[in-house]
């Protein structure tokens, strides 16, 4: 299957994965959730960052192993929660935006 995502310029967070194993998780992804799918199907989904699970400082972002996908442009990111082996997605978490800035 031909991969119909773009990519951000930076999207790799941890140089282990590379972009077609990124894709194949991708791919595994959209079976978990019909939106996700459909923007990939349309090429207007974006991945902003590859599999990683780094925090952010202060004790802020997601500890878990996860890539950070974008469905259309100036859409919320949603992250794609991994498993511990990094083999294979196991859950959608959708991150929408509230009517106020992050």
């Amino acid at each position: 299957m031909a991969n119909l995502a773009e990519w951000a310029t930076h999207w790799q967070k941890d140089p282990r994965f590379s972009k077609n194993y990124t894709a194949r998780l991708v791919e595994k992804a959209c079976s978990l959730d019909s939106q996700l799918n459909n923007a990939y199907c349309a090429g207007t989904l974006k991945v902003i960052a590859g599999p990683h699970r780094k925090a952010g400082p202060g004790g802020g972002g997601d500890a878990r192993w996860h890539m950070t996908l974008q469905p259309k442009a100036n859409a919320s990111c949603w992250h794609i929660i991994l498993d511990n082996s990094v083999t294979r997605p196991v859950q959608v978490n959708k991150r929408e935006r509230l009517g106020h800035s992050f």
